[in-house]
């Protein structure tokens, strides 16, 4: 995605920087104040890596002398309409440069002149803008791997399974299915290694695998049958309820049967079912917070 976003009222600076973007093969799109801001983004914000902000700008078009307030309603107004969305700040001057970090310490900020480094930058947001877009849309699934409650090589592993979510190409399904197994396997060894009261060691095999079976029926509690219905009664140690175990278990075997074997009948699931297995692996994540902390 090389696309970004420029808010800056200086058209000389602007029509240089965009000529040095274009002979990147990056495309950009410009405004000239906070205005410009709040008309652009709801167009753009799916088709950019990153906004650009001068730190010194226009509130609204038809003004012409800078308001130092631009800033401060510029960064509210994108961490209130879109949080975590990358941005970099532009400013003139040293002693901005040095003021704006003092109180703005987890921003990124270039000065002007030095656009070596800015543009080393923006190709980054560039490179890494399906990543960081995916990782916006589900932020209550990234937040485990900025705690490091799981590790980053899962992280990458989540990343792709989730840039697969709308495959529909049947042949390719075996190895997201695979991807999808592995990941849900994953989230129990580390549960392992975080709380061995919630998975204990016991519910793996000589050989390191999980024994499936045995660790369900220990994370759902006790079974009982009543009026001839067999019921899942939990105790007071089970982790699971009869949905999460329904997810998980559903899981488990729907990928193992793709993944090993072309079922009875040849019946291939479809994208829906694609799409279903990983949402059941995102709620299976979201469950599994409380334990890996």
């Amino acid at each position: 995605m090389n696309n970004i976003l420029i808010i800056d009222d200086q058209k000389e600076f602007v029509d240089a920087f965009l000529t040095k973007m274009n002979a990147k093969s990056i495309n950009v799109a410009a405004a000239r104040s906070f205005e410009g801001l709040k008309k652009e983004m709801p167009k753009l914000y799916h088709k950019i890596a990153v906004v650009i902000l001068d730190i010194k700008c226009l509130i609204n078009d038809n003004q012409e002398v800078e308001n130092e307030d631009f800033i401060g309603t510029a960064i509210t107004y994108l961490d209130q309409n879109y949080p975590k969305f990358p941005r970099i700040i532009l400013t003139g001057d040293d002693e901005s440069f040095t003021g704006f970090q003092r109180f703005y310490k987890h921003e990124e900020v270039f000065l002007k002149g030095q656009e070596d480094d800015l543009f080393t930058r923006i190709k980054w947001y560039c490179d890494n803008s399906e990543n960081l877009r995916i990782k916006r849309d589900y932020q209550d699934i990234f937040e485990i791997f900025e705690q490091n409650l799981m590790d980053s090589t899962q992280e990458i592993q989540m990343l792709n399974i989730l840039k697969n979510l709308n495959e529909k190409d049947s042949s390719k399904f075996k190895g997201i299915l695979s991807d999808v197994r592995s990941m849900q396997e994953a989230i129990y060894k580390k549960i392992n290694q975080k709380n061995k009261t919630i998975v204990p060691d016991i519910m793996f095999k000589p050989n390191g695998m999980i024994d499936w079976n045995k660790l369900m029926k220990h994370l759902i509690g006790k079974s009982s049958e009543t009026n001839c219905v067999k019921q899942r009664i939990p105790d007071n140690s089970a982790y699971k309820n009869q949905t999460i175990f329904n997810f998980s278990d559903s899981l488990y075997w729907s990928c193992g049967q793709y993944i090993h074997t072309t079922p009875a009948g040849s019946y291939m699931i479809s994208s829906y079912a694609l799409k279903s297995l990983i949402y059941n692996l995102l709620e299976l994540l979201i469950w599994a917070k409380q334990y890996l902390k």
